[in-house]
């Protein structure tokens, strides 16, 4: 979302688009959660993920909670961004919004191949990828899926953080805005980032011993679909 204000006929849209983001939300804060739990060891990561599922997963809730507000909200910000162009009007070109705007076109280049490769596996097969999974793909193609698993969890925290503090201010929780002031958005998703960035090394077998994951379902899985070919022993990343 913009900082600029919009026009008339588009501030429903930006309403829109601020309560499905604000909904998303609560999704998208425990699933980079989740990741950073990583650092604690498989254990730790697949307790809460499990937990977790039997909430978010169960099919109403799925919905309600994250298909819906995620296609109305990504729905919403690809209009918006077609009518300022179409209107010829600039964006702000604040740091701030522009790695909002950026974030979110990292987010929807890569949310469904994400969807597909996670929720996908579960739906049609019963496999969910879990901590085994993901260190599984780290050690699978490296230089393609650590810097995917890093910029797409540190985009997605930056874009949810900024846009929560444009969006509840919107729905009346106007003492939530300094979240996308430099002064409290600059802490929040420098910590952030460093949390995820330990989850990545948990993943990856540095700070947690991450078993044989060449030896889980998911990997399992795609050697069998012919997506990954038959998995080599475990060496944990970096090693």
């Amino acid at each position: 979302m913009s900082t600029l204000s919009p026009p008339e006929n588009d501030r429903q849209l930006v309403r829109v688009q601020a309560i499905s983001g604000a909904i998303f939300a609560l999704f998208l804060l425990a699933h980079l959660v989740n990741q950073m739990l990583a650092a604690l060891g498989p254990a730790v990561y697949d307790d809460a993920q499990r937990l977790m599922r039997r909430g978010y997963q169960a099919p109403v809730l799925e919905i309600v909670l994250i298909l819906a507000p995620l296609f109305i909200h990504a729905g919403a910000g690809v209009l918006r961004m077609l009518r300022r162009r179409a209107r010829g009007q600039r964006t702000s070109t604040s740091l701030g919004p522009r790695l909002h705007r950026l974030s979110g076109i990292v987010l929807l280049i890569f949310f469904v191949g994400h969807t597909f490769a996670t929720r996908g596996a579960s739906l049609l097969y019963g496999v969910y990828p879990e901590f085994a999974g993901i260190a599984f793909t780290l050690r699978w193609v490296p230089a393609y899926f650590i810097p995917y698993y890093t910029v797409f969890a540190i985009a997605g925290l930056y874009h949810c953080v900024y846009g929560l503090g444009i969006a509840l201010p919107m729905l009346g929780l106007r003492s939530l805005s300094p979240l996308r002031r430099p002064r409290l958005l600059v802490p929040l998703a420098g910590l952030g980032s460093l949390l995820i960035i330990l989850g990545m090394l948990g993943f990856g077998g540095v700070l947690c011993d991450a078993g044989k994951p060449e030896q889980s379902p998911y990997a399992r899985l795609l050697v069998r679909l012919g997506v990954a070919h038959a998995p080599a022993p475990s060496a944990p990343v970096g090693r």
